[in-house]
């Protein structure tokens, strides 16, 4: 995603609403913190960018609410109690109770709650269903292009923003060299609140343009393979030969999604260890390394993970890793 791109769909009407326009442009930040390092060049004049467009986007936002005579945003202010927030909100909420569209973000609220507060309590399944949901209301036609950054995109918007932390940024090995294993990225760290457990999230995109056998396909035909995959034993499902493109290697790879659901777990647990270790002070110490986290000595505390991945928009998998003790408590800044 770039710009340009954003340009020409903009010019085009390729957009049904200011949602959309605003992931695409959230996107192009995301990739600019995936491919450059903390501190660089490039990651700096991303964070003033990402700065600039949040203060224009708000004002833009706030003046439409105003405009259609929606209610107002409320803001916190450092005189506001968190009591009189929440009758603030009730109050909203009361006001609106009969409009269809209230009670719908309501509902939808308390599924994300419910999701999250089972996930930090090591129970993944309602996550897992509620991720499957917001799967199959996505056009089929997107079935081609779907990938990674797309289901990471999905995770996140499912995980209360107080608590979700993507693309924690690492240091793996400070005697490496950068692009060579000294960083890597947590795809998304879940704080546990007042929960039992932080949790540690690998995500892994299998793609039907990669399964499909067909030379020619349309549409139809991955929607058809879609179904098949949806109920094809796991055991069979996970020796299917899985063919993509490696940006490292410039080439085509062939592997198993059995290879690419073993080796997201490999990753996993390195990431989890690394994250146990606390902050790193700089490049060349592992820990954690990322502004957006507050890192503490405490007591004890359990650090679980689980590796989900999505073939498709109709199958899910998931595998559990082993949970590591960590000294240190974690809190988004």
């Amino acid at each position: 995603m770039d710009l340009f791109t954003i340009i020409s769909k903009l010019e085009n009407n390729q957009y049904a609403s200011i949602e959309e326009f605003e992931k695409d442009i959230r996107l192009i930040f995301r990739n600019c913190y995936i491919y450059n390092d903390i501190g660089s060049e490039m990651h700096i004049l991303g964070e003033e960018l990402e700065s600039t467009f949040n203060k224009i986007w708000t004002e833009k936002i706030d003046f439409q609410v105003k405009q259609k005579g929606n209610l107002k945003r409320t803001r916190n202010n450092d005189t506001d109690s968190s009591s009189e927030l929440i009758t603030k909100q009730i109050r909203i909420l009361e006001q609106n109770k009969d409009k269809l569209v209230y009670r719908q973000v309501v509902n939808d609220a308390l599924l994300i709650t419910s999701a999250y507060e089972n996930l930090i309590a090591n129970n993944i399944l309602p996550f897992i269903e509620l991720l499957k949901t917001f799967l199959l209301t996505r056009s089929q036609i997107s079935l081609s292009s779907a990938n990674e950054p797309v289901l990471q995109a999905i995770v996140e918007n499912l995980l209360p923003l107080k608590y979700r932390i993507p693309e924690l940024s690492l240091v793996m090995d400070g005697t490496k060299l950068k692009g060579f294993g000294r960083f890597g990225y947590s795809d998304i760290f879940i704080l546990k609140g007042i929960g039992n457990n932080n949790i540690s999230l690998e995500l892994k995109y299998i793609s039907l343009v990669g399964l499909i056998k067909k030379k020619k396909f349309n549409t139809n035909d991955l929607e058809n393979l879609d179904k098949i995959i949806e109920k094809e034993d796991e055991k069979i499902l996970l020796k299917r030969s899985y063919e993509y493109w490696s940006k490292e290697h410039n080439e085509t790879k062939k592997v198993t999604i059995e290879e690419v659901l073993n080796n997201g777990i490999k990753q996993l647990k390195s990431y989890m260890n690394i994250i146990s270790k606390g902050k790193s002070n700089d490049y060349y110490s592992s820990g954690i390394y990322d502004k957006r986290i507050k890192i503490t000595k405490s007591n004890p505390n359990k650090l679980k993970g689980f590796v989900i991945l999505v073939i498709g928009f109709r199958r899910i998998l998931w595998k559990s890793v082993e949970e590591i003790t960590s000294n240190y408590s974690y809190e988004k800044i």
